[in-house]
């Protein structure tokens, strides 16, 4: 045990030692009334004397209980030994291990805890992103004559059932549907379209990726960015979700929302022309709209699946609302500015931030930074719940089945080249509002992270589900006085 974990588990208790006895030898010494007094009689004896240690019970409990993480601890300590990484281990605000906390580290998807946490404060919980159609032209008897517009608002998981449908696990995903703004169109009594319908993405830039290796990009790690894009910018997909190398992206998100959303009227019986993209007329009149869900869950179906294509897209919201830019540069120079508010007290000495995602392998975060994230939100939060959450959903689902952390843990997950990275809370089950606060990053060959680090982190996030384990703070507390006499 270091000198300084020793002090900060045994100090409080020698303070208040150290402060009786001098109390105690100052009355001793002190000049005293020479008037005699009649003797008092106590009717009640304590249970427990002043002096005793059961008085401080938390002061008691706590070294014992933060004694029982160490070997969990310094098991990946040790295995990480020979590689760039750091770690925090907190628990319930107490620090048990702090190592490397402000090396600049690749963070791979740990990213994305800046990145919506970032969202969460320039934006706010409710916000909601959202899609319009809007026509150029003249109604009659249902059918327009002129252009019909969809308009993108940067929506990152407007979606059709056929793309919803692959995915076996849905808690957590939650999309938009474009079915809804097709039911909208017909609504307002549109039954034939004499023009075009045009996909306009002009909310954002048109650069579709982020600063990224070509293999990520060659793996489809993302779809094509943009602010108007259905079904993540995909024209075919398997039916049953696999890899992301085995979907086929569109070189032209919004002439292929139109071309969605043309197929869509076309199945409610609305006849329909051509389409393109362009840009919506200031003389152009909206008909129709779809809102995505609130940014909380937004933010949950980017954190527990690890989505690259909505991170991005956040990224490009924050660079909007800050400069009216929506690019990847001008939302990741937004975020650092964020996180770098003097009110929020974050460190981002040495932070890079180039992308939303993490697959940007220029990122640097420290372990410092992101604890400290996780420690402003809190387990509670809105953001602590947006994780994957192990046994149960997300990154985590088939992860921690048979341990105490299932249902226990949530955390963001994180894997590049040479990059494994792990960040979250252990929640007690046990004892309500009790929780271990960790992060860890190790940046290394690829070879030796798959082989020798990724398969600790699972034992270690079971091993920091049996905090808090001790004796119970009753047992410590002080005894009941003694009966009347």
């Amino acid at each position: 045990m270091s000198p300084a974990t020793f002090l900060r588990r045994w100090l409080p208790l020698v303070i208040v030692v150290v402060v009786a006895v001098a109390a105690w030898q100052t009355a001793k010494l002190a000049d005293t009334d020479t008037v005699s007094t009649t003797p008092v009689s106590y009717e009640r004896d304590l249970g427990t004397p002043i002096l005793s240690a059961r008085r401080i019970p938390e002061t008691l409990r706590a070294p014992v209980i933060d004694a029982a993480l160490t070997p969990t601890v310094q098991t990946i300590v040790d295995g990480s030994s020979s590689f760039a990484s750091c770690l925090t281990v907190q628990a319930d605000g107490r620090t048990i291990e702090e190592v490397g906390v402000d090396i600049p580290l690749v963070p791979a998807s740990n990213q994305k805890l800046l990145t919506t946490f970032a969202a969460l404060q320039q934006l706010g919980a409710e916000h909601r992103f959202v899609t319009t159609v809007q026509i150029d032209g003249t109604v009659t008897d249902g059918v327009l004559t002129g252009d019909l517009y969809l308009v993108g608002g940067g929506d990152p998981f407007l979606s059709t059932e056929a793309w919803r449908s692959q995915y076996e696990e849905q808690s957590g995903r939650f999309h938009t549907r474009l079915e809804d703004l097709a039911d909208a169109v017909v609504a307002f009594g549109i039954t034939g379209i004499n023009g075009t319908i045009v996909g306009d993405e002009s909310y954002f830039d048109d650069v579709r990726a982020g600063p990224w290796a070509q293999r990520l990009i060659d793996q489809r790690q993302s779809g094509p960015l943009s602010a108007l894009a259905v079904n993540e910018g995909h024209v075919e997909w398997p039916t049953d979700f696999g890899s992301s190398i085995n979907r086929a992206p569109t070189t032209d998100p919004p002439v292929q929302a139109a071309n969605v959303l043309s197929a869509l009227l076309s199945e409610r019986g609305v006849r329909v022309g051509g389409t393109a993209s362009g840009v919506a007329p200031a003389s152009a009149n909206e008909i129709a709209s779809v809102s995505s869900p609130v940014l909380t869950e937004v933010i949950t179906h980017v954190n527990s699946y690890s989505n690259n294509y909505g991170a991005e897209i956040l990224v490009k919201h924050l660079g909007r609302d800050a400069t009216g830019l929506g690019s990847t540069r001008a939302g990741a120079d937004a975020m650092l500015d964020i996180l770098s508010d003097p009110a929020l007290e974050l460190d981002t000495t040495n932070v890079v931030i180039d992308d939303g995602s993490g697959l940007a392998e220029s990122n640097r975060l420290t372990c410092r930074l992101l604890s400290d994230v996780l420690d402003l939100a809190g387990p509670d939060s809105d953001f602590a719940q947006s994780l994957s959450v192990g046994g149960r959903r997300g990154s985590l689902a088939r992860r921690h089945l048979e341990s105490p952390a299932n249902g226990q843990v949530f955390a963001k997950t994180g894997t590049l080249n040479g990059v494994t990275a792990l960040s979250g809370f252990v929640t007690s089950p046990t004892q309500p509002g009790s929780a271990v606060r960790f992060t860890y990053v190790a940046n290394g060959e690829l070879a030796g992270l798959n082989e020798e680090l990724r398969s600790l982190q699972e034992p270690f996030v079971d091993g920091l589900a049996t905090f808090p384990t001790g004796p119970v703070i009753d047992d410590l507390d002080p005894e009941p006085t003694a009966p009347a006499r």
